[in-house]
C-alpha cells in the first residue's frame, strides 16, 4: 500500500535520521534565548496591545458610523390637528426649517389655523427682532411658506418623514386614523402621537409599524415650552427613538425619556396634585383662592390649581381622570372628583366656556 509519504513512482521515501538529544544549531540556540528574553516578551505585548486598539477603533467606528446611518434626518412633518396644540408643532417645525403639511377636516379649520400660526409668528418675530423689524417680516413669511395645508391626510404621507396626530383623544378615532394612514405612509415614516392620557402601545397596535411608533408629547402653548415627553413603548426601535429625540432638539426644545406609564411624567404628577387640591376644597379645609395664593406665594408656582385647571380645561382634565380609574379603580390618586363632574356636566369647562371653578368675562 502507498503510504502518503509516498513518491511518484509508488515506493516510501528514506526516513530521515532525528538530529541527536541536546544537539541545536548556533542559530537555534539564539533564538532560543531570545524569545525567552525581557526584550522578546516586551515586544509581543506591545504587539499585541496595538493590534488590540487597531480591532477596537475599528469596531467602534463601524458601530458609530451604523447607527447613525441607521437613524432617520426627520426634514418632512406631517401635522394631523389642526388644534392648538397641532397648530403650535407645526409652527415651530415649519420654523426651524422643516417642511409642514398641516392637515384638519376642512378648509374653514385650516384657515383659522394657519391665521392663529401668523398671529403667533408675529409675536415671536417682534421679540426675537426687535432692532430689526425687516429680518422678523421675512421670518414670518418664510416660516408660513414652509406650512402648507390638506384636508386629505391619506393623499399627503406617501413622502413624509414623520406624522405627528394631534386630534381628539379618543382612542377608537385615533386608530382608524393611524390604521389608515399605515396603508398610505412610506415604509421609513415613524407615527407619533401627542396624546396626554392615552397609552401609546394601544394606538400603536392600530398600525403595522409598532418599531417606528412612539409618543410625543409637547406642552401648551408649543411655541413657548421647551419640554417635550418622548414615549418608548417595548416595541419601538432603538433607532426610532433616536431619531425623535434628535428631531425634538432640532426644534429647539429639551426632550426627557419616559417608558409608556399612564400619564408620563408631568400629568403623572401633576393631576393628582390638581386633584388633591379640588378635594381640598371640596371637604371646606380652605378657599380656592386660598388655595390658589398658597400655592403661588407658598411654592412658587405661577398659577395656583384651580387657575390651571380653567386654563387647561376640566373636560380635558376629567377625560385624563376618568382613563386612569378605569385602568386602576382602586388607586385613591384616580377617584371621581363630585365638583369636576358637576361643572363638566354643565358645560362649564374653564376660561374657553367662559366658566369653570372661576367665571371670565
Amino acid at each position: 500500500m502507498m503510504s502518503l509519504n509516498a513518491g511518484a513512482g509508488g515506493t516510501e521515501a528514506p526516513p530521515r535520521s532525528p538530529p541527536p538529544r541536546g544537539h541545536l544549531t548556533a542559530s537555534a540556540r539564539a533564538a532560543a534565548n531570545f524569545a525567552r528574553s525581557y526584550r522578546c516578551r516586551r515586544l509581543c505585548v506591545c504587539s499585541m496591545a496595538f493590534v488590540t486598539r487597531q480591532l477596537v477603533r475599528s469596531v467602534s467606528s463601524s458601530s458609530t458610523a451604523s447607527a447613525s446611518a441607521k437613524k432617520i434626518i426627520v426634514k418632512h412633518v406631517t401635522v394631523i390637528g389642526g388644534g392648538l396644540m397641532g397648530a403650535g408643532i407645526a409652527q415651530v417645525a415649519a420654523a426651524t426649517g422643516h417642511t409642514v403639511v398641516l392637515v384638519d377636516q376642512t378648509e374653514d379649520i385650516l384657515a383659522k389655523s394657519k391665521k392663529g400660526i401668523e398671529e403667533s409668528l408675529r409675536k415671536v418675530a417682534k421679540k426675537k427682532f426687535a432692532e430689526n423689524p425687516k429680518a422678523g417680516d421675512e421670518f414670518v413669511e418664510k416660516t408660513l411658506s414652509s406650512i402648507s395645508t390638506s384636508t386629505d391626510p391619506a393623499s399627503v404621507v406617501h413622502s413624509t418623514d414623520l406624522v405627528v396626530e394631534a386630534i381628539v383623544e379618543n382612542l377608537k378615532v385615533k386608530n382608524e386614523l393611524f390604521k389608515r394612514l399605515d396603508k398610505f405612509a412610506s415604509e421609513h415614516t415613524i407615527f407619533v402621537s401627542n396624546t396626554s392620557s392615552l397609552q401609546i402601545t394601544n394606538i400603536a397596535n392600530a398600525t403595522m409599524r409598532q418599531d417606528r411608533f412612539a409618543g410625543l408629547h409637547f406642552f401648551n402653548p408649543v411655541p413657548m415650552m421647551k419640554l417635550v415627553e418622548v414615549i418608548k413603548t417595548p416595541m419601538t426601535s432603538q433607532k426610532t427613538y433616536e431619531s425623535l429625540i434628535d428631531f425634538t432638539k432640532a426644534l429647539g426644545k429639551h426632550p426627557v425619556s419616559c417608558k409608556d406609564t399612564p400619564g408620563f411624567i408631568v400629568n403623572r404628577l401633576l393631576v393628582p396634585y390638581l386633584m388633591e387640591a379640588v378635594r381640598l376644597y371640596e371637604r371646606g379645609d380652605a378657599s380656592k383662592e386660598d388655595i390658589d395664593t398658597s400655592m403661588k406665594l407658598g411654592a412658587g408656582y405661577p398659577m395656583g390649581p384651580f387657575e390651571l385647571l380653567d386654563y387647561v380645561g376640566l373636560d380635558t382634565v376629567k377625560f385624563i381622570l376618568d382613563g386612569w380609574y378605569e385602568i386602576d379603580p382602586k388607586n385613591p390618586l384616580y377617584q371621581p372628583v363630585p365638583s369636576l363632574k358637576k361643572l363638566v356636566a354643565e358645560n362649564k369647562l374653564g376660561k374657553k366656556t367662559g366658566e369653570g371653578y372661576y367665571k371670565y368675562k
